[in-house]
């Protein structure tokens, strides 16, 4: 698990900082989360291709979509032949359609609107999950969570005292079969298999304010990226406008039990004063924090 901020700023671009965007290379599959303006420059710049799989919108606010006609129209020069695959929340299905013809005719390779709701994953493979859920912000926002499956040790000691012999029995056993050993014993996969074991989880949150909803849904997370547009100087402002500041945004981490926090969405006023952000989030959260900008990068290690 690959996790690359394209954009940072928040609401508008910056000489230095783009809109939102954040890409994640999962098992091999490319997944952009958010698309703000000139995303497509951004991904070339930071070694992250615009070749992606898959592309999640969190709502419809300009600096969250705007790359996205300009992404397809690129990915058509470079002519695609494979399908993009486009989550919206289904209530936004026709509006993303809207989008994409109005700056450019549909493109020749195959452009899949997905629309998700809340209560089932929009992805879901044999090696991860990414489920919407949705967030306090407008009528129709959500963040995601990316769930690495469970995995489970095959315990090689335990199998051999049983009697089960180095060979293709292993792999059936570790791919759910039972198999017998040359005593005739019956062995289970769960003879020989360690307690699952949780995966790895990214979530990202899109723009909101801090609520219950997304402290279950980044519970134990990997890697929280949260929308920290304030400092607490402006509290009344992220209420009223429906952000957070990075002191809630770390509160929620704390609750959550996240490993770690990428702050992003971060306001234009306060480039070149992060440092601000991040002292303010450190009382509040005991964990790894990083106010997050365009090209920084970070490898979720496995979980031992």
């Amino acid at each position: 698990m690959q996790v690359t901020a394209i954009g940072t700023s928040g609401g508008v671009p910056t000489s230095q900082y783009g809109t939102s965007c954040i890409y994640l290379n999962v098992f091999g599959d490319k997944i952009l989360f958010d698309c703000g303006e000139g995303s497509q420059q951004r991904l070339m710049k930071y070694n992250s291709s615009p070749n992606v799989d898959a592309v999640f919108i969190s709502h419809f606010h300009a600096d969250h979509t705007l790359g996205l006609p300009g992404l397809i129209q690129a990915l058509e020069m470079d002519e695609r032949e494979r399908s993009l695959d486009i989550y919206v929340p289904e209530q936004r299905r026709q509006r993303a359609i809207d989008m994409i013809t109005g700056a450019y005719e549909w493109p020749s390779y195959p452009v899949e609107i997905q629309g998700y709701e809340s209560d089932e994953p929009a992805i879901h493979t044999e090696d991860y999950t990414v489920h919407p859920f949705k967030t306090p912000y407008t009528e129709h926002s959500h963040g995601f969570s990316i769930q690495e499956a469970s995995k489970q040790e095959f315990l090689v000691e335990k199998a051999q005292a049983l009697g089960v012999d180095p060979g293709p029995k292993y792999g059936k056993l570790q791919d759910g079969h039972t198999v017998e050993t040359d005593d005739g014993d019956t062995i289970e996969p769960e003879d020989v298999l360690s307690d699952p074991m949780p995966g790895r989880k990214i979530v990202y949150t899109g723009d909101t304010r801090p609520s219950d909803a997304i402290v279950d849904a980044a519970s134990n997370a990997s890697l929280l990226i949260y929308s920290a547009m304030f400092t607490e100087a402006q509290a009344k402002r992220a209420h009223s406008t429906g952000h957070s500041t990075a002191s809630e945004a770390a509160q929620v981490a704390s609750k959550s039990n996240s490993e770690k926090i990428w702050l992003t969405h971060i306001s234009p006023r306060h480039e070149g004063d992060e440092q601000k952000l991040e002292s303010q989030a450190n009382k509040q959260f005991d964990g790894e924090i990083v106010v997050v900008r365009d090209g920084d990068s970070t490898q979720i290690t496995q979980t031992t």
